[in-house]
């Protein structure tokens, strides 16, 4: 009978444990942005690994365990149909930026991305 009570109260003290820390997680934090941008070069012929590398960023959380303002900045991809088409299929999912072409010269601001007419 006492093993049964102590096992119990084991499982309740750790169930008690589980249920604070998940509510200590999913407290709604300060994301901090320190200036920090997570640009992504594709090179050619990287189509067919680029859903998983850009699955696996947000996976991990990279851009808020690197203070980042939270987005994944792609360049290199725009001319290859297969990676445009991957890029603008996640972008409905995480927050996506393509970059222009490398002729054309690219600011990124608070208030996302300034391009060149040229």
């Amino acid at each position: 009978m006492i093993l049964a009570i102590v096992v119990l109260s084991v499982f309740a003290f750790y169930g008690i444990f589980l249920m604070v820390m998940e509510l200590l997680n999913k407290r709604p934090g300060k994301s901090y942005d320190a200036g920090f941008r997570i640009i992504l070069a594709v090179p050619e012929g990287a189509a067919d690994s680029l859903e998983g590398v850009i699955r696996r960023v947000f996976s991990e959380e990279m851009p808020e365990k690197l203070m980042t303002d939270g987005k994944l900045y792609i360049s290199g991809a725009v001319g290859n149909r297969q990676a445009a088409w991957i890029i603008r299929d996640l972008q409905r999912m995480y927050p996506i930026e393509l970059l222009p072409h490398p002729d054309k010269y690219c600011i990124i601001t608070g208030r996302g991305s300034k391009k060149s007419d040229a």
